[in-house]
């Protein structure tokens, strides 16, 4: 199995552990595979949003990157040309489904089995969990992953895992995790693991 970084969020300063946690786990020889496809390049463009991530990397040693904006009719001998894969933010459900109708999302599977690192942020965090409507990337068994989590949240996330039965992982903007053979370790901010109404703090 591969290495699996989650961000719940926020700005390039509060991610600074998560990133290095990132890349000290890429082969630097081979560029970074960069897919933006849950945002909305009308708000943001892609170029834009590259340039960003190339920002926040470089500065732990990263130098080599690539990006795609079409993840359809690709191959696992493809993706394993590259370092790592970072998926960005945006919406949710576009990811899923995007993911989901291009097969890429099995293509992804078998890359993290066979060792590859992933890194998810905000809503490409939440790729990872669980979801109502299924999926083949469970690779946060039994939770579904909360972003840019508040304490105004609680309630809401108390009414979900009681009619869910599942946990929920939530990450605060800046808070992040390091999934590895099904184990949860915090790298950075506020973690927090809900259950039917109790709330734990990841140390």
């Amino acid at each position: 199995m591969g290495a699996l970084i989650l961000s719940g969020g926020g700005s390039a300063e509060q991610n600074v552990k998560a990133h290095e946690a990132f890349v000290e786990r890429l082969d630097q020889r081979k560029p970074l595979l960069y897919i933006p496809v849950a945002g909305d390049p009308e708000q943001r463009p892609h170029e834009e949003s590259f340039r960003y991530i190339k920002n926040c990397l470089k500065p732990f040693g990263m130098s080599k990157f690539k990006m795609w904006t079409e993840i359809n009719d690709r191959s696992i001998e493809e993706i394993q040309t590259y370092s790592g894969v970072y998926i960005s933010g945006g919406c949710s459900l576009k990811l899923r489904r995007l993911m989901g109708e291009s097969g890429f999302d099995r293509i992804l599977l078998e890359y993290y089995k066979q060792g590859g690192v992933v890194f998810g942020q905000s809503a490409g965090a939440m790729l990872f969990g669980e979801a109502p409507s299924g999926g083949v990337l469970n690779l946060v068994e039994g939770y579904r992953i909360w972003c840019h989590y508040k304490p105004e949240n609680k309630r809401e996330i108390d009414i979900v895992t009681r009619r869910d039965g599942l946990q929920i992982l939530a990450m605060e903007d800046g808070g992040s995790v390091l999934v590895s053979d099904k184990t949860i370790k915090r790298v950075s901010g506020g973690i927090y693991i809900f259950d039917r109404g109790k709330k734990n703090t990841i140390q």
